[in-house]
């Protein structure tokens, strides 16, 4: 099984110059828990609630920038990955998303530990 078979195909993204207060919105507004982070139509990095949550709880964290606290050069992989193997690396690197790149005409797309429980439930 590959994981582009369970991916979210062309998820929404967000603005590396975007608050952390509007991020998180718009997460509650889409029902995701990760962002892919985009510069001028590039892939700089990507977010997740848990970085939000924890940047939110400080002190005036919501007008932060979420190029300061997000991930950058996310964990970019092929969609012909065995689900196997990518619930591996993400295990092993302690991350909750894989950001698939776009092969052969396909869209891109992101598998989150969500994904990863629907094909092993």
């Amino acid at each position: 099984m590959n994981i582009q078979k369970y991916m979210t195909e062309l998820p929404h993204t967000i603005g590396h110059d975007i608050s952390v207060s509007k991020a998180k919105n718009m997460m509650h507004e889409v029902g995701c828990h990760h962002l892919p982070v985009l510069d001028g139509g590039h892939l700089v990095g990507v977010i997740s609630s848990r970085d939000l949550n924890l940047i939110e709880s400080i002190r005036g964290g919501g007008e932060t920038p979420v190029e300061e606290i997000m991930t950058e050069e996310p964990i970019v992989v092929d969609p012909d990955m065995d689900v196997k193997e990518a619930i591996k690396v993400m295990m092993e690197k302690r991350i909750g998303s894989l950001i698939i790149r776009a092969k052969e005409g396909r869209p891109w797309g992101i598998f989150t530990y969500t994904d990863a429980l629907k094909v092993l439930s």
